[in-house]
C-alpha cells in the first residue's frame, strides 16, 4: 500500500461524493491506495452517501463514532492507516484529477519525508485540471529546517503535502487536543523533524469556499469558541519557538524570525476577529495580559509593511495600544446592539 487518503467528515453532504470522486479519478492503481473516512458523528445523510458510494470502490472504507472534533479524528485515521505515504483531506475539498501517481512515485523513488505541491482557493466545484507535470522542472530536495528558513510565508495546512507514515511513527508526531488549529503545530514539528523534503509548484488541492463556509457563519458562539482554540495555539506555537531558540538547529534565528512572523501574523487576525465578534473588553484585556507575560504583545511584526497598506498600519497601531483598542471594541459593541435594536424596532 502506498498512500492513504485520510478524510474526517462531519456533515458533509453536500460535498463528500466531489470530494471522493476527485480522489478516485487519479492514474494510481486501487490496489496501491486506501481512502479512510470517518465519520464523525453526522447529523445529516453523510454516512449514508458514504456508505452507497463505497460499494463501488473497493479501495474506500468508511468507520464512524460518536462527535469528538476533526483533529481527534484525524488521530484515529492515522493509526488505521496502511499506506507508505499519508495524505490528509477535508470532505469539503477536492483535488485536481490523475496528480496523485506521479507524486508518490515521486515521493517514494526520493524516500522524502514531506512532498508539498500547491493549493488553490476557488468557489468552483469542478476545477480538476492543473498543470503538466512534463514541464515542470525537477524540484530540489532540502531539509524541513531549511525549507522553515526558505518560506517566511509558510502554509500551516496539513493538505498541501503528503507525510511519510514511518517518519509520523517513528517522532511521535500526532494532532493535539486542539480541534481547531492542531495543523498549525503538526505541520511545524513535521518540517523541524524531516530530512528529505521537496515542493512542487503545481496547484492539486482545491480549497473549496463557499457562501457558507464555516469561517463565514454567523453563528457567534461557534467564532468565540474557534477564537478560544486560536488562542491555545497561539501560546503552543510560543512555546515551539521558544523550544527552536534552545535547540542546536542550523540557522535556528532565521527559522524562529519567520515563524515569530507567522505565529505575529496569526495574532494580528485574531484579536482583529475577537473585535468583530464583540468580545467582553474584560476577556481582550485577560487575553493582553496573558501575551504579555509571554512578551508576544505587542505584536513586533509591522503587519501595515508587510502588506504594504495605511489601513493595516493603523489597525497594527490601534491593536499595539490598549487603550485604543478597548475604545474600538466598546464602540463597535454598542454599534452592534444599536443596530440589532432598530432591527427589532422595525419588526414590532
Amino acid at each position: 500500500m502506498r498512500l492513504s487518503i485520510l478524510i474526517p467528515m462531519y456533515n458533509a453532504e453536500k460535498f463528500i461524493i466531489r470530494c471522493l470522486e476527485s480522489l478516485v479519478t487519479q492514474n494510481i492503481p486501487k490496489r496501491d491506495y486506501e481512502i479512510l473516512v470517518m465519520d464523525d458523528g453526522s447529523t445529516d445523510n453523510s454516512n449514508k452517501i458514504v456508505a452507497d458510494y463505497i460499494k463501488e470502490h473497493s479501495n474506500i472504507f468508511l468507520y464512524s463514532h460518536d462527535n469528538v472534533g476533526a483533529y481527534s479524528t484525524r488521530n484515529k485515521l492515522l493509526k488505521l492507516a496502511k499506506g507508505t505515504y499519508i495524505y490528509n483531506v477535508d470532505a469539503d475539498d477536492y483535488i485536481a484529477h490523475n496528480t496523485l501517481n506521479h507524486l508518490v512515485k515521486f515521493a517514494i523513488s526520493n524516500k522524502l519525508d514531506l512532498l508539498g505541491f500547491g493549493a488553490t482557493v476557488t468557489n468552483v466545484h469542478d476545477q480538476y485540471e492543473t498543470e503538466a507535470f512534463a514541464t515542470t522542472p525537477k524540484p530540489l530536495i532540502i531539509t524541513g529546517p531549511t525549507y522553515l528558513e526558505q518560506n517566511k510565508h509558510l502554509r500551516i495546512e496539513i493538505w498541501w503535502y503528503l507525510v511519510r507514515k514511518e517518519f509520523l511513527d517513528t517522532n511521535e508526531i500526532t494532532f493535539n487536543n486542539n480541534e481547531y488549529n492542531a495543523d498549525v503545530i503538526f505541520t511545524i514539528q513535521s518540517f523541524l523533524k524531516a530530512e528529505r523534503v521537496t515542493y512542487f509548484p503545481i496547484s492539486i488541492y482545491r480549497y473549496y469556499q463557499s457562501q457558507n463556509s464555516i469561517m463565514r457563519s454567523t453563528d457567534i458562539d461557534h467564532h468565540r469558541k474557534r477564537i478560544e482554540y486560536s488562542f491555545s495555539m497561539i501560546l503552543d506555537f510560543s512555546n515551539l519557538i521558544n523550544y527552536i531558540k534552545k535547540s542546536s538547529i542550523n540557522n535556528k534565528d532565521i527559522i524562529v524570525d519567520n515563524l515569530c512572523f507567522r505565529r505575529d501574523v496569526f495574532l494580528f487576525f485574531l484579536i482583529i476577529r475577537m473585535i468583530r465578534n464583540s468580545f467582553p473588553s474584560g476577556i481582550i484585556q485577560k487575553k493582553i495580559n496573558a501575551l504579555k507575560k509571554i512578551a508576544i504583545y505587542p505584536i513586533r511584526t509591522d503587519i501595515g509593511k508587510e502588506n504594504n497598506s495605511l489601513k493595516y498600519r493603523l489597525l497594527n497601531f490601534i491593536i499595539n495600544t490598549p487603550v485604543l483598542l478597548l475604545s474600538v471594541n466598546c464602540i463597535n459593541s454598542y454599534l452592534k446592539k444599536l443596530k440589532l435594536f432598530f432591527m427589532k424596532s422595525n419588526t414590532t
